[in-house]
C-alpha cells in the first residue's frame, strides 16, 4: 500500500502540500490521489501476474501428474515475464506432440494464461512508465534505510528531517532481492511502496510466508506470544529466514 507523510517542519497542512505532485520522468502534472490510484494499480496488476504464474504451475503439475513420466513436461517461468520465447516454443511443441485432446485442452490453459500476463505486462510497463525509476533492492537492504538514503541523498535532508517523514509511513517489514521500491518527495509529500519486480515471489505472499513460517514456529516451540511480538523479536535480532524463498517456490 502507498503511504505518505508530510513534512513536519514546514507549517502546511497535508492536503495544501499535496495539491501537486510533479513526477520525476518528464515534470507531469500529478495528484497525490492519482499517484495513489496509479501506485495500487501498480500493486493489484503485479499480484495478478502472480495469481496467473501460480495457476500455470498448478496446471502443469496437474499434467505431469497425469501423463507417463516419458511426457512430463518442464518449463521454467521468469518471475515478471512467465513463459520466455524458448519455453513457450517448448510448451507449444510439447502440445502439438501430445496424442491426448484432453491433455492439450488442459496445456492449452498455460498459453492462455501467458497471454493474459502479456498484457498484464504491458499495462504494468504504462503504469510505471509515468513514475519516477524504483530501486531494485540487493541482499541485505531494509525499506526503512531505503527511504531514508533516497530523502538525504536525492532531496539534501537531514537525517532528523527524513526520520520524522518515515515514520509516518507504514513501511514494508520484510523485502527481499529483487524487489522494487518506489519513491516519491515534492512539495513535502513523501509516498513509498513495494512492487514484485523481479523477484521470484511477490511482497503479499511473501509477508505471508514470513508469518506462517513464525507462527509455525511458535507453536512448535510452545510459545504463545502474537505474532507482532514474534515479529518485533525477529528484526531487533536481525535475523534472516533464508530459507523462506526457498520454501515459498516449493
Amino acid at each position: 500500500m502507498t503511504q505518505f507523510a508530510s513534512d513536519p517542519f514546514r507549517n502546511i497542512p497535508l492536503f495544501v502540500a499535496a495539491v501537486l505532485l510533479f513526477a520525476a520522468c518528464g515534470g507531469k502534472q500529478m495528484s497525490i490521489e492519482e499517484f495513489q490510484s496509479m501506485a495500487r494499480e501498480a500493486e493489484e496488476t503485479s499480484s495478478t501476474i502472480v495469481s496467473c504464474q501460480e495457476s500455470m504451475r498448478d496446471i502443469l503439475q496437474a499434467y505431469n501428474q497425469t501423463v507417463l513420466p516419458a511426457r512430463r513436461l518442464t518449463l521454467q517461468l521468469h518471475p515478471e515475464y512467465g513463459l520466455a520465447g524458448e519455453e513457450m516454443q517448448k510448451l507449444v511443441a510439447h502440445i502439438d506432440s501430445e496424442p491426448d485432446g484432453s491433455c492439450r485442452g488442459v496445456l492449452m490453459q498455460i498459453i492462455g494464461l501467458q497471454e493474459e500476463i502479456d498484457v498484464l505486462n504491458e499495462q504494468l510497463r504504462e503504469i510505471t512508465d509515468n513514475l519516477p525509476e524504483p530501486h531494485r533492492v540487493q541482499r541485505g537492504e531494509n525499506h526503512y534505510t531505503l527511504c531514508m538514503d533516497y530523502l538525504m541523498r536525492e532531496h539534501d535532508m537531514s537525517h532528523r528531517m527524513a526520520d520524522s517523514l518515515v515514520a509516518r509511513v507504514a513501511l514494508t517489514g520484510d523485502i527481499i532481492e529483487g524487489f522494487h521500491v518506489w519513491f516519491l518527495y515534492q512539495n513535502e509529500v513523501f509516498g513509498t511502496f513495494v512492487t514484485q519486480g523481479d523477484a521470484h515471489i511477490s511482497p503479499t505472499v511473501f509477508a505471508k510466508v514470513v508469518k506462517n513460517h513464525l507462527l509455525e514456529q511458535a507453536r512448535s516451540q510452545g510459545r504463545s506470544e502474537a505474532f507482532e511480538s514474534i515479529l518485533d523479536s525477529l528484526k531487533r535480532s536481525g535475523a534472516l529466514l533464508a530459507n523462506l524463498k526457498k520454501a515459498a517456490l516449493k
